[in-house]
């Protein structure tokens, strides 16, 4: 049986689906609030800086900016994942995590040829996983107890987003995106308490019992994205997009454990715009030059008023630098893309008081199929998150990021 390279990246894509994603804890800042903030970019945007707003490609489509689509002739299959190792340090100490996870999937099917796509997938927009393990001591009455202490913050906040991209003009495409909200963030809290016990041997038995409490909160919603791609020049291309401001309705539920209570609990979680503006420059050559730019209000959120104190502007700046890649004869390495950026971003909200700034340096390449029919893109990244002075938490992140593109003719 001959299977072509879209049916291959299909299989594929199918098998790490089922797979489990290993999310040992991301840095200590998921423990706050909202949790963090996932970018899904694929390795190609990575390796630049995240920037890719105003970028148009046939032959390795990005998903940032879907207006962008409207090149496509072939359908479109994208898998990106990545895997870091996080160090941390805090006041309590330091700590080492790794994790893997997969924060997007995406199809482009092009109904008409360079004039109407179709798109839709999965993507990872914030995750939550923490986990701490800690001894403990505490006074009740006459007694001082000893033991320990387990939190666990694991879930993630995702969308399906469903689009149409239209070509209006030759130069200038427009794109709308219905994306389909939904997640959930657990939390829960178990006490063990040691000493004192009843002294009898072998095996002593805790005067006090355990007890827990199970804190789950399910989100649901719509959001709406409107987009645009104009080339303005040969050179020149700008990119933009609006995600209008949406509510997500939250449904809690907690258990305690040790005294029998559950109850439920409702309300409206409102996020606020997001506007995101980038432009593509061609220097030479094979050589583009680009950057983003993107703004959240967080100051507009509603929905958690112990949170509001907290909440503050979220801005990202994306700068990079791509040769792309040619398919010359005996070209060897020099027919393959080079890429290398660097991203900054302001959280939306505080921690111990203070902004908190992330930067993240990278570079990669990528490797194009045979016939132009797909692209595997790698990407390597060094990052810093917070700052112990000002946060009380500090995390250095070493990050490897892999993309498989696969096209099929549809007719």
């Amino acid at each position: 049986m001959k299977f072509t390279i879209f049916r291959t990246s299909l299989l594929l894509t199918l098998a790490l689906l089922v797979l489990p994603a290993i999310s040992a804890a991301q840095t200590p800042f998921a423990l706050t609030n909202m949790g963090q903030r996932i970018d899904p970019d694929d390795a190609r945007m990575v390796a630049r800086g995240s920037w890719g707003m105003a970028v148009s490609d046939s032959t390795n489509p990005g998903f940032k900016n879907l207006a962008g689509l409207t090149a496509l002739r072939q359908v479109a299959l994208k898998f990106t994942g990545y895997g870091d190792y996080v160090s941390s340090q805090a006041d309590l100490g330091e700590r080492d995590s790794h994790r893997t996870l997969s924060p997007d999937i995406r199809v482009a099917l092009p109904i008409i040829k360079g004039k109407l796509v179709f798109s839709s997938g999965f993507e990872v927009v914030r995750s939550t996983q923490y986990k701490t393990f800690m001894d403990q001591t505490w006074e009740a009455w006459d007694d001082t107890l000893t033991g320990n202490q387990q939190f666990i913050r694991e879930g993630s906040l995702w969308s399906v987003p469903m689009g149409l991209s239209y070509k209006v003009l030759p130069w200038l495409s427009v794109g709308g995106t219905v994306g389909l909200v939904n997640g959930t963030i657990r939390e829960s809290v178990v006490t063990e308490f040691i000493t004192p016990h009843n002294g009898r041997v072998p095996y002593p038995a805790p005067l006090y019992g355990p007890n827990g409490r199970v804190q789950e909160d399910e989100y649901s919603g719509t959001a709406v994205t409107w987009s645009m791609l104009a080339d303005l020049s040969d050179r020149i291309s700008v990119g933009a997009s609006w995600r209008q401001a949406h509510d997500l309705d939250v449904n809690r539920k907690v258990s305690l454990g040790g005294v029998g209570q559950r109850f439920n609990d409702d309300w409206v979680y409102h996020l606020p715009d997001e506007y995101r503006l980038g432009v593509d420059l061609r220097v030479t050559g094979r050589w583009h030059l680009g950057g983003d730019y993107q703004l959240m209000k967080f100051t507009d959120y509603h929905g958690r008023d112990d949170w509001k104190s907290d909440l503050e502007q979220e801005y990202t700046y994306s700068l990079g630098l791509e040769r792309s890649s040619r398919q010359e004869r005996h070209g060897g390495t020099n027919n393959l893309p080079l890429r290398l950026g660097y991203q900054y971003r302001q959280w939306g909200y505080q921690v111990g008081g203070n902004h908190v700034q992330e930067r993240f340096f990278s570079l990669g390449t990528g490797f194009p199929f045979r016939n132009q029919m797909g692209m595997l893109d790698l990407a390597f990244s060094y990052g810093t998150i917070g700052n112990l002075a000002d946060n009380g938490h500090e995390s250095k992140v070493w990050r490897f990021t892999m993309s498989f593109t696969g096209l099929e003719k549809w007719w």
